[in-house]
């Protein structure tokens, strides 16, 4: 397999914070899946969970090449660990068929913060 596209994106995290409590469920609505915004409310900084979700979907539309827009969208791309805590990018039926559309054959996530700012890293391969 070859690397296909490779994505970052650094959040703030306070300023997300600042987004959430000035758009509140709107902005959730509008960016995060139910799955997502459950997980985040039970974190002790639901804040920084949300982020950090947000920079892996902004770091898999770069990796793609696509920017943020049809086919592949917010509602598109979910973000869930799995039973060790990894976390994984799920994608709606319409963002697989663009993916198996272009030859991708799969994507890689890792997610770091310090604190104050969050990063988001996907390799996508072909």
């Amino acid at each position: 397999m070859a690397i296909y596209g490779i994505g970052i994106d650094l959040v703030q995290l306070d300023r997300h914070q600042a987004m959430l409590s000035r758009w509140g469920k709107r902005f959730e609505k509008r960016v995060f899946t139910p799955f997502e915004c459950r997980v985040c409310a039970d974190k002790k900084d639901q804040a920084a969970c949300l982020a950090m979700r947000f920079a892996a979907k902004e770091a898999f539309v770069k990796a793609l090449g696509t920017g943020m827009r049809t086919p592949v969208r917010w509602l598109d791309i979910e973000v869930r660990n799995d039973q060790l805590g990894k976390p994984e990018i799920f994608l709606s039926q319409r963002a697989l068929r663009f993916c198996e559309e272009v030859g991708i054959t799969g994507w890689h996530l890792s997610l770091t913060d310090d604190g104050r700012y969050g990063a988001a890293v996907v390799v996508v391969e072909r």
